[in-house]
């Protein structure tokens, strides 16, 4: 139960809301339906179609403001360099209002963007249909979405001062808050626990989850989304090569009086071929608009990583999915069985592949396969209500 009077909404200037008097609480209620509608929903792909996917549609949805006190450490299995300053990390706990309300939930899945991203890759507000953690509290999932340290919201160190291995011990970190409730729920105090927490990660945020999974052993289940060791495009590799000359000659600044040490991932004029493939131009467009710059220590620490991934990956022991899009210019084809090979020592690896899909999954038209797919995996291996097979490969 939340010992809070009030869930607030996200961004109510976007939203439609009702305010519903609630027992010991009034809860902020939100439609799935994003109000800006500056673009049709994405195209219906059948029984993935996530308002009527196995009868699982909730009306409303609630979002709360939390936040996160996290040290900036490196515990993990990568060795690279961190400032170990303590830094707040920001985000939103989103799911079923009745359900948040009621704490009738144990489970919760943490998700960690990838790089040029922020938390709005998880709650894009600028289109009807693409918000994805509202469409998963439509199926009845509770999400954690944050702006990564160094990204939006969160706190700023220098970019140089962060690195993969801080990245999986933050992650851990808030793994760990999420199971004792030792989190902020704005404005009223600690958050729900929770006792079974999954970790998500796209792209970089693969990685991320990934290195946080077998450095600490303490999730109860794993998904990689858009991410691969094994098999990494030219583009990547380029973009890469890009981001660490600006990072050496001194890096960008976050503003005009931010910190420094960032880059792009990439030239800006790249971004569209290596993130869409089949999204709305009116998507597309938006999402262009809300890229950002990168610490120059995730880029410096990626390399390192990969071969500690190769090592480790099959220490992970928890269900595992891979999932990523089938026209993904930066891990093309096959990265998904690819990578699901290396997780050897888990009970469960299942795979889905989007046709037709780009980099940036939750933005393309197969959206709410993604959703659907990721929320099946959910109800399988993590909630316990079994409904079927999700595995696509």
């Amino acid at each position: 139960m939340f010992n809070s009077k009030k869930l607030w909404p996200r961004r109510p200037l976007i939203r439609k809301s009702a305010l519903a008097a609630l027992a010991a609480a009034t809860v902020l209620l939100v439609p799935n339906a994003v109000a800006n509608a500056q673009s049709g929903p994405p195209a219906s792909t059948g029984q993935d179609t996530v308002a009527h996917d196995r009868g699982r549609h909730v009306d409303a949805t609630a979002s709360v403001p939390i936040s996160f006190q996290v040290k900036n450490v490196n515990r993990s299995k990568v060795a690279c360099a961190s400032d170990g300053k303590t830094y707040t990390v920001r985000g939103h706990l989103v799911g079923p209002a009745d359900m948040l309300r009621s704490g009738r939930t144990n489970a919760v899945t943490l998700y960690l963007h990838g790089l040029s991203f922020g938390e709005f890759f998880w709650d894009f507000q600028q289109a009807q249909g693409y918000d994805y953690a509202a469409n998963q509290a439509a199926q009845g999932q509770v999400s954690v979405i944050v702006d990564r340290l160094g990204y939006n919201s969160s706190d700023k160190p220098n970019g140089n001062n962060i690195c993969v291995g801080s990245r999986a011990d933050i992650a851990h970190q808030m793994v760990q808050a999420l199971r004792s409730g030792n989190y902020q729920v704005n404005p009223s105090g600690h958050g729900p626990r929770f006792s079974k927490v999954v970790l998500a990660g796209h792209s970089y945020g693969g990685q991320i989850v990934q290195l946080e999974a077998y450095s600490f052993h303490d999730i109860d289940g794993l998904i990689v989304i858009s991410y691969a060791d094994r098999i990494q495009s030219a583009l990547l590799k380029a973009n890469a090569a890009y981001a660490t000359k600006v990072c050496a000659a001194g890096g960008l600044r976050v503003g005009a009086t931010g910190p420094s040490g960032y880059a792009p991932f990439g030239p800006p004029a790249g971004a569209p071929k290596a993130l869409f493939h089949s999204a709305d131009p009116r998507v597309e467009a938006a999402a262009l608009q809300l890229l950002t710059i990168d610490p120059c220590g995730d880029v410096a620490s990626f390399a390192k990583a990969v071969k500690v991934d190769l090592a480790n990956v099959r220490s992970i022991r928890v269900p595992v999915l891979v999932i990523a899009g089938g026209s993904d210019a930066l891990f093309p084809p096959p990265a998904v069985p690819n990578q699901a090979a290396l997780f050897t020592g888990s009970h469960s690896v299942s795979t889905t592949t989007l046709p037709g899909s780009a980099h940036a999954v939750a933005f393309e038209r197969a959206h709410n396969q993604l959703v659907s797919s990721v929320a099946n995996w959910l109800r399988q291996h993590v909630t316990g209500d079994h409904d079927g097979d999700d595995d696509d490969d």
